[in-house]
């Protein structure tokens, strides 16, 4: 999107996007938030505010609603290395790791991910992205079996 659309290249999300990251840097997340969150309100199809407010709900612990946000981050842009690992991490942290396990490997069959591919090195699964995804998908099947089995 061009400026003149009032897409993401728009100076006014640039200024916005970056004093929500000031504001998180002086430990004021919440304020962060509702700043991003007027903002989705002007721009609600620019996926890096989505991301971005993703990204602040997850560090306050409001994770589902970084879920959300982070959904419509990668839905608005899919080539979102960032959307896509706060969508992964909120997705795990709430025990939805299979689906958070799928995020990984959609942005992986789009580009590739300096930070997802750091992972799946350290899981130590081998070098086939799809192969060690999926055994990761089943040891976890396995262990919420043993949990609730």
């Amino acid at each position: 999107m061009t400026k003149t659309t009032g897409g993401k290249s728009d100076p006014r999300v640039v200024e916005a996007i970056n004093h929500a990251f000031d504001l998180d840097s002086k430990g004021q997340t919440e304020l962060a938030v509702q700043r991003l969150s007027a903002l989705i309100a002007e721009f609600p199809t620019v996926g890096s505010v989505h991301a971005c407010l993703a990204l602040f709900l997850y560090r306050s612990g409001r994770f589902d609603e970084a879920i959300e946000h982070g959904r419509k981050a990668v839905q608005l842009s899919p080539k979102s290395g960032i959307a896509s690992a706060v969508l992964h991490r909120a997705l795990w942290k709430t025990g939805k790791r299979i689906e958070a396990l799928d995020e990984m490997k959609r942005l992986l069959a789009i580009r590739p991910s300096e930070v997802y591919s750091k992972m799946i090195e350290e899981w130590n699964l081998g070098e086939d992205v799809e192969s060690a995804i999926e055994a990761a998908k089943r040891a976890i099947r396995k262990d919420d079996r043993h949990k609730f089995g």
